[in-house]
């Protein structure tokens, strides 16, 4: 079953996790990823203090990788030192941030106040912080106290919106059970959508769209009415250029004509002279010719 797959290896994670969590104490490990190809094995190990893991000249970085090829079976492990985007609302990063803040004896409420004013400066719509145990003092009534500010759901489906955190603290007062919560900036409930907002914002952008649409057909009709004028100059200059050739094919061929006529003319002038001054030679001639007989 491939339910199986998944469940496997959710918990070798979680197995994985756990181990990391008391060999990285010191470094303060958040949490890790494991990505398997078909050549290795990449461990993104996520932590507030990056420096212990990789260790002098990565003395320690290389000695995890071999406790963890032998003891999860793994081949050929890739550590990776993984960045943590927002530290100040990440919930994992802040819970322990407050554990070892209370484990190095500073006062839970000094501690959780500073969280809080954390959680806040960085932009968090709301956020909560629940401590519940020996709060007073060795002897002391368990107690429960509450800190908070801002906006978040406790109920409902809209509660998976809120990041939420549990941890269990061991002071010199006694064992403290706190409980983080936040909503992150990007979070919008849907108590919290304005209606009559996205109506407007609707009506608007079909507005927009419909300007938009008129804006673009009459800027098609401007481009047929230049091309139907354009077309229609071009036909115009066209017809006047065969026109103006036509009118001078027209010219010059009555020129030629003319011209040809003109030399035809002079042409046959001058062979009717040449006729008639032969006629005129030789009657000449005759008449010379027949006096002398006499």
């Amino acid at each position: 079953m491939k339910e199986n797959i998944f469940i496997k290896d959710k918990l070798k994670k979680i197995s994985i996790a756990n181990y990391l969590k008391k060999k990285l104490k010191s470094a303060g490990f958040i949490d890790v990823d494991i990505l398997k190809t078909s050549f290795h094995t990449r461990v993104i190990i996520y932590a507030l203090k990056p420096g212990f893991i990789i260790g002098k000249k990565g003395s320690n970085i290389r000695a995890l990788t071999d406790d963890l090829e032998k003891e999860f079976g793994f081949n050929k492990v890739h550590i990776e030192i993984g960045e943590i985007p927002n530290k100040n609302l990440d919930p994992k990063v802040i819970m322990e941030s407050i554990q070892s803040n209370i484990a190095r004896g500073m006062t839970w409420k000094s501690v959780v106040y500073g969280a809080l004013r954390q959680i806040k400066e960085a932009g968090a719509i709301g956020a909560e912080i629940i401590a519940k145990g020996n709060t007073s003092g060795k002897g002391q009534r368990k107690r429960k106290s509450r800190f908070f500010f801002g906006y978040l759901k406790k109920a409902g489906d809209q509660k998976d919106l809120v990041s939420i955190e549990k941890r269990t603290t061991f002071p010199s007062l006694g064992t403290i059970g706190i409980t983080l919560r936040i909503v992150n900036p990007n979070v919008l409930f849907s108590d919290k959508v304005d209606v009559s907002a996205l109506a407007k914002d609707f009506k608007i952008r079909m507005e927009e769209e419909e300007l938009e649409k008129t804006k673009v057909s009459a800027e098609k009709s401007d481009d047929k009415k230049v091309i139907k004028e354009k077309s229609d100059e071009k036909k115009t200059d066209d017809k006047k250029v065969i026109k103006e050739k036509s009118d001078e094919k027209k010219t010059d061929d009555k020129k030629v004509i003319k011209e040809k006529s003109d030399e035809k003319k002079t042409d046959d002038k001058k062979v009717i002279k040449e006729k008639l001054e032969k006629k005129i030679i030789k009657e000449k001639t005759s008449s010379e010719t027949e006096e002398a007989t006499k």
